[in-house]
Formats: C-alpha cells, structure tokens, sequence
C-alpha cells in the first residue's frame, strides 16, 4: 500500500475510549475496598490515603500493579487510563507520575515513592460501586513540609493539595 494511504488510515482511526477500562478499575477498587476496607486510608496498610479533599496520595509501584489485579488489567494499562483521563497527577516537564516523597504519621516518619490520584476517582468509586454514602474523610498520613515545594512544583500548573496535607 502507498505510504499515503496507510497514513491517511492511521490519522483516520477513532481516538481510544477509556471509560470502560476506568469503571473496571473503578469496580475493582470498589471490590478490593468491601473485602478489605483497609486497602485504603490506613497510613501504614492502605495502596492509597487521602491527603486533603481532593487527593489521595498512593503508593508507586505498588497501587498501579495492585489496582491491576484487582480490575484484570495490567499496569501499563492501569496508568495510561489514569493518565489519560486526568485521575492521576502527572508532571509534564518529567512526563512521569510519581515523585518521592517523605510522609508521616504516628509520630514516625517514611520515605515513600508516591502518586497523587484524584480523590474523586476513588470516592465515585466507593459511592458507586461500593455503597459508601460519604467519601472517606483524610487520614493521618502527611506530607512532610520539607517537601512541599517539591509537591507545588511536581504539580505545575495543576492545583496543589492544601495546607492539611502536610506536616
């Protein structure tokens, strides 16, 4: 085939859609959370705590291949329709999505490897897919202050979680 006509092909083919793949993994997490409600803003146990009203900071790569068993995916996969659907943050000058950090709770503090996701993906799941009648509320685990200029920086244009979030 001319080389015109297989680009033309590509350019033409439809734009993909990732609304199936994010209720599977929105299903998923909803299940993962009624079997074990711990999975999720339990600093110490959880993949993923809420860190402010609307962010719940997650483990990497832990909760990218967790969540991928949990919704029969893969991780590659997982991360591209969080992406892609703007549920997790992801730095654009780096183009990654995970950034260390150093978190507290319980008077201890922890070197992590974090994402941030939106906490509406996780609450619509939960409200969804779970019965939960209110979003969880945020926990006891905090960003440590050092960190915050990396976080804002991190975040870019995007609104950074707030005060609460760190300690």
């Amino acid at each position: 085939m001319p080389a015109h006509i297989d680009a033309h092909k590509e350019a033409a083919m439809p734009l993909k859609d990732y609304q199936d793949a994010l209720t599977r993994l929105q299903k998923g997490l909803a299940q993962a959370y009624k079997d074990s409600p711990q999975v999720l803003n339990v600093p110490g146990q959880s993949v993923a705590c809420k860190v402010d009203p609307e962010y719940y900071l997650a483990l990497e790569p832990v909760f990218t291949e967790i969540l991928a068993r949990w919704a029969v995916s893969f991780p590659e996969a997982v991360l591209e329709t969080l992406a892609r659907t703007g549920n997790v943050v992801v730095c654009r000058p780096l183009s990654t999505h995970i950034i260390p950090l150093s978190v507290s709770w319980g008077g201890r503090d922890f070197e992590v490897q974090a994402t941030f996701l939106l906490a509406d993906f996780v609450d619509r799941a939960l409200k969804l897919y779970a019965g939960a009648s209110a979003p969880l509320p945020v926990s006891d685990l905090r960003i440590r202050t050092d960190d915050r200029a990396a976080v804002e920086a991190f975040f870019g244009t995007l609104t950074p979680p707030k005060d609460l979030a760190y300690l």
